[in-house]
C-alpha cells in the first residue's frame, strides 16, 4: 500500500525560494551589462555563482518532495524520496513509535529545513542518529526503528499507516528481501576518490574563478569602453562598457555548473561514465576558450 506525505506547504515555500534565487541571479546578470566596471563590480558575478548552486539545491529538495512516497507490503517497507531510496525487510522493523514519546524540540531543532520539508540526518539525544523523510512537525511524525537505523516519516494518516503495518506483520512475509539504502552522498564520495573526475571538476571550476579574479585586478586600469565580440572578419567589435567582460567568467561558471550536474547524473549509473568525463572535460575547454577570448579582447582595447 502506498502513502504520500502531505507536501503542498513544502513545495509552495520551496518554489518561492527558488524563484527568489533565480530572480536575484537575473538581476545581477542584467546589472553586469550596464554597470561601470570596478573591482567591486566583480561582486555582481559572485551573486549568480552563489545563487544558482543554491537554486539547484532547492530544486533537488523540491524534486524529492514531488516524488516522495512510502510503501508497505508483506515483504518490506520502502521509501522513495528523490534520488534516495530505502528498502527494509518488514521482519527487521522492531517498532514504529509516535514522536510524542520524544522531545519535540529535539526533533525540530537539528538540521537545515523549511516548513513542509524535513529531510536529512540529525542526532537526537534520547534516540541517536535519525534520518528524516518527512513533511510535518513532531505531531505528525512516526519513528521507524530497524536495528541501529531510525527513520522519521510523516504519512498522511499515521493511524492508518500503523494499522496497515500491523496487518502486514500478522500476515507474514511472502519472501525475504534484502536491506538496501541508496543516497546521493555515496555518489559524491565515489566522485571525490576518482582522481580524473576530481581534477576535471575542480579545474573546470578554477578557470572561471581565476578569470574573475584577474579581471577584478585589472579593473582600475581598463578604459571606459572595450571591444566585446568579433565581426565576421574576426576583428574585435563592437565597443561596450568593460563591466561586460565579467559576463565571461559568469558564462564559464554557469557552463561548469550545468556540466557538473548533468555529468554527476550520468556518472551515478556507471555505464555512462565516459559521457560524464566528456562533459567535465568540456568544462575545461570552455574555461580555456573564455580565458583566451578575454585576453584577446583586452589586448585589442
Amino acid at each position: 500500500m502506498n502513502f504520500t506525505p502531505p507536501r503542498g506547504l513544502g513545495i509552495s515555500i520551496g518554489s518561492i525560494m527558488l524563484l527568489l534565487l533565480l530572480g536575484t541571479s537575473a538581476l545581477a546578470i542584467a546589472q553586469l551589462a550596464t554597470s561601470t566596471f570596478s573591482s567591486l563590480t566583480a561582486l555582481w558575478v559572485l551573486i549568480p555563482l552563489i545563487s544558482l548552486p543554491l537554486a539547484i539545491i532547492i530544486a533537488y529538495y523540491l524534486y524529492g518532495l514531488a516524488t516522495a512516497r512510502y510503501r508497505l507490503d508483506r515483504n518490506g517497507f520502502y521509501i522513495h524520496w528523490g534520488m534516495t531510496s530505502v528498502q527494509i525487510p518488514l521482519a527487521d522493523i522492531s517498532n514504529i513509535l509516535r514522536t510524542r514519546e520524544l522531545d519535540a524540540d529535539q526533533v525540530l531543532s537539528k538540521g537545515m529545513t523549511w516548513p513542509g520539508c524535513l529531510t536529512g540526518r540529525r542526532m537526537i539525544d534520547s534516540v541517536g542518529r535519525v534520518d528524516f523523510f518527512a513533511t510535518r512537525g513532531a505531531d505528525g511524525l512516526l519513528l521507524v526503528k530497524a536495528g541501529d537505523l531510525h527513520l522519521a516519516i510523516s504519512p498522511p494518516d499515521p493511524e492508518t499507516f500503523l494499522k496497515v503495518f500491523g496487518e502486514m506483520m500478522r500476515k507474514g512475509a511472502l519472501e525475504r528481501i534484502a536491506f538496501r539504502s541508496y543516497s546521493p552522498d555515496f555518489l559524491f564520495t565515489r566522485l571525490w576518490v576518482d582522481r580524473p573526475a576530481r581534477w576535471m571538476v575542480l579545474g573546470g571550476l578554477g578557470l572561471p574563478l581565476s578569470l574573475l579574479c584577474y579581471l577584478a585586478l585589472l579593473a582600475p586600469s581598463l578604459p571606459t569602453e572595450i571591444p566585446f565580440g568579433f565581426d565576421p572578419n574576426g576583428l574585435p567589435s563592437p565597443l561596450a562598457p568593460p563591466g561586460r567582460l565579467l559576463l565571461l567568467p559568469l558564462i564559464g561558471g554557469i557552463c561548469w555548473l550545468a556540466d557538473f550536474v548533468l555529468g554527476a547524473w550520468l556518472y551515478r549509473g556507471g555505464r555512462d561514465r565516459k559521457l560524464a568525463y566528456g562533459l567535465w572535460g568540456s568544462g575545461l575547454l570552455v574555461g580555456g576558450l573564455l580565458w583566451g577570448a578575454a585576453l584577446h579582447l583586452l589586448a585589442s582595447a
